[in-house]
């Protein structure tokens, strides 16, 4: 404007577009005196940033008859800039060129009694100047609603004699009294200095004036200047209202520390209006009272209760007086039972007559903060608006992964009244830090971030935004502030997690470059949540630590992961439910992994006995054996589990050999071979179960940090790796090897099951049919009698168990069953043969017989079907010639006759068949899904393999 002022957002040009993304045009004076408007975002479709000259007295006319939408751009605009970096992207803006901190913090050492205002030194000139020097006070000081209404008071009661007389200004420790009444006395004594600081309305005022600073009061020598020494407080204020002369009027009260009565103070007082009271610290002088007592043995303490009732009694009755005193809101000061009586005492006398004033609340103190630490002046806003809404669009496309508050268009607006401060950094210092008795609300607030911003500055860290996660915790006054509230134990825990030379989370940034500091970040926010007075309020879920750390260039993902390493690394890290907080008790993951260290090479035996737990009985086990003399050649099924390091090259010379000699049964060999995989996740285990055990026996006997009620989690998780046992068991060995065939039964089903009764269910399956409990008897005769008119039953049966290219049967009696249908349906023949004959009673053949009658013993015989035809029609016919007394013609039986079938020729006739054998088959099944796979080999393959006498081979083609 031609009068000069700030220039702010010109907000009758904001625009939203569809996705809610607000469009500034902010307004700049050009050195031609033209007016630029500029729009700092992008527009939706946009690829740059717009810049628009418009004449100014054209923008200026427009401002009251804005249209619906923004004037187009000119046809010839221009032209646009944008600032890239290399990758392309909009670079980042540093915080200190946005909103440079003030002058003694640039430079570096401030002084950190800036930030405690004492009413007192200001009345007696020793303050800093930034207290004493009225302008500069005011300068600095946010002037908020509620310190707005104390200086409106005073004028309105100094002025007109209207409002209330005695004001009691109430906040916790460091919450801005002190500050509210040096506000009130530089308005006093010096407003003609600061009238174009004041707020809209209030003018400079003369009053009389009374300070009295209680923390300064000695109550035994009292408080002496210019030659005269005051004894009380009642002393002290007729000598600041009214001189010399005035404490005269009670010098005998003053001396004798007898409380002059209300009626006396209202003579007083009344003579001298205008006039303000000031008093601070009240309580601390109060409590140093007890001990000093009259001529009667009455204590100052008590004369003092009375000297303040009688005080807010009489200035209520004065017109053009007022009294303005602090108390803390609370007991958080953390005081003693003397204290908590004094303070309850003051309460009920004030609070009689009193009108209660707080200076800061809710998001007010963002502003104090920044004006009291920051150049405001020089603040560039249209830049500080796109750092926010870039901010701000990244909580959107991270939405469901952050915190609901982060969603809120309210959100951006707070996060434009806290910057360069993201709006956490300064809430959770008032909602959990403020908590402890010892933290000064806003003047601890201001100390612990003016320290935070003068480190950021000296090391021009390249931020847009100070985050949370951005608190330097190897700072010396950054870390001395925090542990001054928690105590000197956790300065070993920060240099052993997060900040310092050898501190785990830098150490891991070191190690993963890519992650851009994200470790150290993440642990320093998790930190900056951990501390509470309650401790219900303690730690911070991954939303709001994703919250702390975000950035436009930072994947949500990733901080989920490294949040993870940092839970498997630092020491102090813990977790309750779903929220992470540091702790002085030792993170239980870490203590399970340095204590695993010992177990590297004792972890075998604690891993073979949870096998030999898990392999179960179906077959005879054999677990980790160290060589093929320990496993027995004979007809038993055995499960051989070889050792996880094993790869299986051994396995052919075991089938093969047992010791010196060869091994006969080489078909009950199964071989559990390991995943290399599943063994590395098992030995994990099997270390996490010894680390537990070991920790859970240093509780037990009082040589571990650990607390006891840890014991709890420890044997909670010690169950759950027992309880898990068996499925893991079974990943680790899904691969079996029997023969030369390798069978991969990849992922076992959920549920406790033994290997052995896993392996039994699949090789049992029409689907392997490795191990058969029903057996044709169509094998046995295309296998022993196809070139065979007699086998020995014995031998058939040793076969299954020897001949890997057989299924092996269940037990014996899957074998001797199929004997049985076999012989019953007239397939084969069974019989005993004796010093080479057969014994001709012991036949079986197409006829009913009992399983026993299959014993498999050494003179039992499997004949072929033509041969038990031939023995019974021998038989028949020297049967038949006995009957008939005639001998027979030959002592040979008659060969059977060829079977003869009609056949058609071309030229008429017929002549027996030629016996047709398919060799290959082309079956082709179109369109089938994958996941039906498994059904085409369960109804088609496994079938037909089934039927043929010989097996069949398959071409798969996978189109």
């Amino acid at each position: 404007t031609p009068e000069g002022g700030e220039l702010v957002p010109f907000y009758p040009l904001m625009h939203y577009d569809p996705y809610l993304r607000l469009l500034y045009l902010y307004a700049e004076l050009a050195a031609d005196g033209r007016l630029v408007l500029r729009c700092p975002y992008d527009a939706p479709g946009a690829e740059e940033a717009v810049t628009l000259d418009v004449d100014a007295s054209h923008v200026v006319g427009m401002a009251t008859s804005m249209p619906a939408t923004p004037p187009s751009a000119p046809t010839t605009p221009t032209p646009k800039t944008k600032i890239v970096d290399t990758e392309g992207s909009y670079a980042m803006r540093n915080w200190f060129d946005i909103i440079p901190p003030h002058e003694d913090i640039r430079r570096g050492g401030f002084d950190e009694a800036v930030f405690a205002a004492d009413l007192g030194d200001v009345a007696a000139g020793t303050a800093p100047p930034d207290y004493l020097d009225a302008y500069t006070f005011y300068k600095k000081t946010y002037t908020t609603q509620g310190l707005r209404n104390l200086l409106d008071r005073v004028q309105s009661k100094l002025r007109e004699g209207q409002g209330p007389s005695v004001v009691e200004i109430q906040t916790p420790f460091g919450g801005g009294k002190t500050h509210a009444l040096v506000a009130i006395y530089h308005y006093v004594r010096n407003g003609h200095k600061v009238r174009e600081l004041l707020p809209k309305g209030l003018e400079p005022i003369e009053a009389g004036l009374c300070v009295i600073a209680g923390h300064q009061w000695n109550p035994l020598e009292g408080w002496t200047t210019d030659g005269l020494t005051r004894r009380t407080f009642w002393g002290e204020l007729a000598y600041q209202i009214g001189g010399r002369s005035g404490y005269d009027a009670f010098r005998e009260n003053d001396e004798r520390r007898i409380s002059p009565g209300k009626e006396k103070l209202r003579r007083f007082l009344e003579a001298h209006q205008p006039f303000v009271l000031l008093f601070d610290e009240i309580l601390e002088y109060i409590n140093r009272t007890y001990d000093v007592h009259d001529e009667s043995g009455v204590s100052l303490a008590t004369q003092t209760y009375s000297f303040f009732q009688e005080l807010t009694e009489a200035v209520a009755a004065l017109p053009r007086g007022m009294m303005v005193v602090t108390l803390p809101s609370s007991y958080l000061e953390d005081f003693g039972e003397r204290k908590q009586e004094s303070l309850a005492r003051l309460n009920r006398i004030f609070g009689r007559v009193e009108s209660i004033e707080t200076p800061v609340q809710g998001e007010e103190v963002y502003a104090v903060i920044r004006r009291r630490l920051f150049d405001v002046e020089r603040l560039r806003t249209a830049q500080m608006r796109e750092v926010v809404y870039r901010y701000f669009h990244t909580y959107q496309e991270h939405k469901d992964e952050l915190p609901a508050k982060a969603r809120d268009v309210r959100y951006r607006e707070k996060m434009e009244l806290a910057y360069p401060f993201h709006p956490d950094v300064i809430d959770i210092l008032y909602e959990k830090w403020s908590t402890f008795s010892s933290f000064q609300r806003t003047r601890g607030v201001l100390r612990l971030l003016a320290s935070a911003i003068e480190d950021l500055y000296s090391s021009e860290a390249n931020l847009d935004m100070i985050l949370p996660g951005d608190l330097n915790l190897d700072c010396p006054q950054v870390r001395q502030e925090f542990l001054r509230h928690i105590g000197p134990e956790y300065e070993g825990i920060l240099g052993s997690d997060i900040a310092g030379h050898e501190a785990k989370a830098p150490s891991l940034d070191a190690a993963n470059r890519s992650w851009k500091h994200l470790a150290q970040r993440v642990a320093t926010a998790v930190f900056y949540h951990s501390f509470s007075a309650d401790d219900s309020e303690r730690g911070i879920t991954l939303p709001y630590i994703k919250l702390a750390v975000l950035r436009s260039d930072t994947i949500p993902s990733m901080v989920t992961e490294v949040l993870q390493r940092l839970s498997n690394t630092l020491w102090y890290l813990n977790a309750r439910g779903d929220a992470y907080y540091f702790s002085r008790i030792p993170n239980l993951n870490r203590m399970i992994l340095d204590k695993k260290e010992l177990f590297n090479e004792k972890y075998e035996e604690r891993l073979k006995a949870w096998v030999q737990a898990e392999v179960g009985r179906e077959m005879a086990p054999f677990v980790w054996p160290e060589n093929v003399d320990q496993i027995g050649d004979n007809r038993a099924l055995k499960l051989v589990v070889l050792r996880p390091e094993d790869d299986g090259s051994r396995i052919p010379s075991w089938i093969e050999r047992k010791g010196e000699s060869f091994r006969e049964y080489q078909n009950t060999l199964f071989f559990a071979l390991a995943d290399s995989a599943g063994f590395a996740r098992l030995r994990e285990e099997a270390k996490t179960y010894l680390a537990l055990e070991e920790i859970e026996q240093e509780v037990a006997g009082g040589a571990s940090p650990l607390p006891e009620e840890k014991l709890r989690e420890v044997r909670q998780r010690k169950q759950g790796i027992v309880r898990d046992l068996s499925d893991k068991v079974r990943r680790m060995y899904h691969v079996l090897r029997t023969g030369e065939r390798t069978i991969d039964l990849g992922q076992p089903a959920t549920g406790a099951e033994s290997m052995s009764h896993w392996y039994w269910r699949e090789l049992t399956s029409a689907d392997r049919g490795r191990i058969v409990t029903q057996l044709h008897y169509r094998l046995i005769v295309n296998k022993f009698l196809a070139g065979n008119d007699q086998v020995s039953s014995a031998a058939v049966l040793d076969q299954f168990y020897k001949n890997t290219d057989l299924p092996v049967p269940s037990q014996e009696g899957v074998v001797a069953r199929a004997i049985q249908l076999g012989v019953q349906e007239g397939a084969l023949g069974l019989a005993d043969i004796v010093d080479g004959e057969l014994v001709r009673s012991s036949l079986r053949f197409n006829a009913p017989m009992t399983l026993d009658d299959v014993t498999f013993a050494s003179e039992e015989m499997l004949l072929s079907a033509r041969r038990s035809e031939q023995l019974l029609a021998t038989w028949a016919a020297e049967e038949a010639s006995r009957e008939e007394d005639i001998p027979p013609e030959s002592p040979h039986p008659p060969e059977e006759p060829e079977p003869h079938v009609p056949h058609t020729e071309e030229g008429g006739g017929t002549s027996a068949p030629r016996e047709r054998r398919y060799r290959r088959v082309r079956l082709v099944i179109a369109d089938i899904a994958s996941g039906k796979i498994a059904d085409v080999n369960r109804g088609i393959f496994v079938p037909l393999s089934n039927l043929a006498d010989d097996g069949l081979t398959f071409t798969l083609e996978l189109d």
